[in-house]
């Protein structure tokens, strides 16, 4: 299992580092040689957070809801309820938000 990260962006970094801290799973900062053996282009890795597992691809809200569903406990109800619509609707929603003002949450822009 890889999450693939925009490792230029601070605030990308800080919650691939919080999700380090919970959950089993190899981090890439997608650059290079990485995003080539995962089969993800440069601009994929800086538009979404991507969770591979095998042929298993996910991304954007889908891969948030991923690592909350294996972070267990009331994360992993937060993580199936993200998957359902109308629910996964409004997550993809607020993902693209965050994911558009990500710049806006660090000191330095991403």
């Amino acid at each position: 299992m890889v999450l693939v990260y925009d490792g230029e962006c601070e605030f990308c970094c800080r919650c691939a580092d919080w999700v380090a801290k919970r959950v089993r799973v190899d981090m890439s900062p997608g650059t290079g040689e990485d995003l080539q053996r995962l089969g993800l282009s440069s601009q994929e890795a800086k538009r979404s957070l991507w969770w591979i597992d095998g042929d298993l691809r996910l991304s954007g809200h889908e891969a948030v809801a991923k690592i909350f569903r294996d972070m267990g406990g009331a994360w992993r109800a937060l993580g199936t309820a993200m998957t359902v619509p109308p629910i996964s609707w409004t997550s993809a929603l607020c993902y693209r938000l965050v994911a558009g003002n990500r710049h806006r949450f660090t000191k330095r822009p991403s």
